[in-house]
């Protein structure tokens, strides 16, 4: 995972790797978007050994366990299980990553990276209704919050979760923006921009990466790997 996810690459606000060691043979893989207690509690009845997860344990000293952490942790540990997180490098990576993956979903050519922000281009601007569309088809009964600023879309900005914040680094560059937040100054931001954006959910933007990352493992280790959506509408 390490030499296709580079790591060292990112200044992530968490350890990307092993988290939590546990027993030293894995014949199931489960995973998941988030590290919580349901999906532990489902991973253990699939008969996993070893967690693989996009929002692992957060902060680079977490020795401080108590309340709702203390107890994930120990059934990690009583369990013995292995935890294992990847944040950044899930999201950029250019082959299985959450970004490259919804540039692909749907159907734009990819042309620019900044940072962990993607561009990707339609040949012929699509009007509106057909990108949403393509949202729909995509993400199903996601609810999708949209600021509507332009009837066509051509370049699309894409940042898998929480990358609302990065919209103003593509000012002037795209005309469409693809993230999984809003916050309250971002509608009017938008709007005087000349941006149209669309809130597609955290959780539903970051579960192509482990997915990937799944059948990757299939096809190079032969290790039985199951996904567990814990769905989470936010």
């Amino acid at each position: 995972m390490n030499s296709i996810l580079k790591p060292d690459d990112y200044e992530d606000y968490c350890h990307n790797g092993i988290q939590i060691e546990g027993k030293r043979n894995v014949n199931k893989i489960a995973l998941g978007v988030s590290f919580n207690l349901d999906f532990v509690d489902k991973a253990l009845k699939e008969g996993a050994e070893l967690l693989l997860v996009h929002h692992g344990i957060f902060g680079k000293d977490f020795f401080n366990l108590r309340g709702f952490l203390k107890k994930r942790v120990e059934k990690v540990i009583k369990n013995d299980l292995t935890l294992m997180g990847y944040h950044l490098p899930l999201d950029a990576n250019l082959q299985l990553g959450n970004n490259i993956s919804l540039i692909s979903e749907l159907g734009l050519i990819m042309t620019k990276r900044e940072g962990i922000a993607f561009i990707g281009e339609y040949e012929k601007p699509l009007k509106f209704e057909e990108f949403e569309n393509k949202l729909k088809d995509l993400f199903g009964d996601q609810p999708l919050t949209i600021y509507k600023n332009n009837d066509f879309v051509h370049k699309v900005g894409v940042v898998s979760g929480g990358g609302s914040s990065l919209l103003e680094t593509l000012e002037g560059e795209i005309d469409t923006f693809v993230t999984g937040e809003v916050k309250e100054q971002t509608r009017n931001m938008a709007k005087e921009m000349g941006i149209t954006f669309i809130n597609a959910g955290h959780y539903a933007t970051e579960t192509f990466g482990v997915k990937n990352l799944g059948e990757l493992i299939k096809q190079q280790f032969n290790i039985d790997t199951v996904f567990i959506d814990v769905y989470n509408n936010i």
